[in-house]
């Protein structure tokens, strides 16, 4: 099971964190995610695959905004696009809707959205589409080698 990995590469790198198994209906959204572990929507770290001639890039952004392709061309140097369901699991090795934020296959880079940064702590998928781990932030940017940028759109 990926969340057993998750849960491993966590564990070894000493980081203390919390795994939440969800049923279908409240892993469907942000909301219902957040609703049901009793946490902030903003607080629920989406982790969006885009794709460009840089390779894959997985986004980090926080559960109230979304990512601003142009920013994000921008940091990046180039237009990207948002990954087909088909090239999420192939470049990252997790299915679409449950992929983490780490332990991507080789050659994925990860950018973290300024607005991540604005809580002490966040809760992020742990590898599948029913699964949420709570850890800390600077653990969160410091194991996905996550750079920071402003790349999303406020609400």
């Amino acid at each position: 099971m990926a969340h057993e990995t998750i849960a491993e590469f966590l564990r070894r790198n000493g980081v203390s964190f919390q795994l939440y198994r969800l049923s279908g209906s409240e892993a469907a959204t942000v909301e219902s995610a957040a609703r049901s572990i009793g946490c902030d929507p903003a607080m629920i770290v989406k982790n969006v695959v885009f794709v460009g001639s840089v390779g894959p890039v997985v986004v980090l952004c926080s559960g109230d905004r979304s990512v601003d392709r142009s920013k994000l061309s921008q940091v990046l140097g180039e237009r990207v696009r948002l990954a087909t369901r088909e090239e999420v699991e192939r470049l990252t090795g997790y299915a679409a809707g449950g992929v983490p934020p780490f332990c991507h296959r080789e050659g994925v880079r990860v950018l973290a959205d300024t607005g991540v940064t604005r809580f002490e702590e966040v809760v992020t998928s742990g590898g599948s589409s029913d699964t949420l781990i709570r850890l800390r932030t600077d653990d969160l940017i410091r194991l996905s080698g996550a750079a920071v940028h402003d790349v999303s759109k406020a609400p």
